[in-house]
């Protein structure tokens, strides 16, 4: 189209038209002597004066092949990050010993689903769960939070599914401060487990998104570990888990081990 911004697809003048172009058959019709008046009185009149109306207008179509005003305003795209990084070959979990991990969580969220309906079944939901709420809502906030509270299923089970998120977008930038050869703490590992369990499945494509983020940063963690160290396989223990259950239950299978 050379330099032109602009390509008109398909203009219709009314001169073209016939009966015949139309491929629905008419709902309703108007008799010839119907007046078009300037405000209409009647069904009939109004449907002609729509018709004239829009006899007035050419159906076009037209596209804007330049996208430059569009592009010229955005500071950035969205891009993946790397994939996780592998894990070391001392580190790596069994495919044998993810199965039974996913196992146990399917369980584990069966009898959170079980909990749940019997509470709701009879009536007790509001007398035995206590709704969370987090005054400071910044990561200092939620450390406190975490440190304060344990990762019990009737806490757990006062969360929303926004607090569900927030929590575990905050999780994950607790380990993400995981100094290079430690692994995350026992009470952060319970929590993000817990959060884990409650997440509604399958998940919006904002919770996916944090769950990445979560696995990714489990195998950072994991990549740092020294695999001759004597407990290293009980340090990547936690990071192989998560990884797990975010790659194989929740659907994440390219950042499978």
């Amino acid at each position: 189209m050379g330099s032109e911004k602009r390509s008109v697809i398909y203009t219709a003048t009314i001169e073209n038209q016939t009966d015949d172009d139309d491929l629905l058959p008419k709902c309703f019709e108007i008799r010839s002597d119907v007046e078009d008046n300037e405000i209409p009185n009647t069904g009939e009149e109004y449907l002609l004066k729509v018709v004239k109306e829009r006899a007035n207008i050419a159906a076009v179509t037209v596209c804007d092949n330049d996208i430059t005003k569009f592009t010229k305003n955005q500071s950035r795209f969205y891009k993946e990050p790397p994939r996780t990084k592998p894990a070391p070959d001392k580190l790596k979990p069994t495919i044998e010993w993810q199965n039974i991990q996913i196992k146990n969580f399917t369980d584990v969220r069966r009898n959170m689903s079980n909990i749940i309906a019997n509470l709701t079944k009879r009536n007790l939901w509001s007398a035995k769960v206590k709704k969370i709420v987090i005054p400071d809502q910044s990561l200092v906030g939620w450390k406190v939070f975490f440190k304060d509270h344990d990762s019990t299923v009737t806490n757990i089970l006062g969360f929303s599914p926004e607090l569900l998120d927030i929590g575990l977008e905050m999780l994950t930038d607790i380990i993400k401060e995981v100094p290079p050869g430690h692994t995350i703490e026992h009470e952060t590992g319970r929590w993000i487990y817990a959060v884990l369990a409650r997440i509604t499945h399958p998940p919006l494509s904002e919770t996916i998104s944090l769950l990445r983020n979560l696995a990714r940063a489990c195998a950072e963690i994991r990549s740092h570990i020294n695999q001759e160290n004597e407990d290293a396989s009980l340090m990547a223990a936690p990071l192989n888990l998560f990884i797990c259950i975010v790659a194989r239950y929740f659907g994440q299978l390219d950042l499978a081990d």
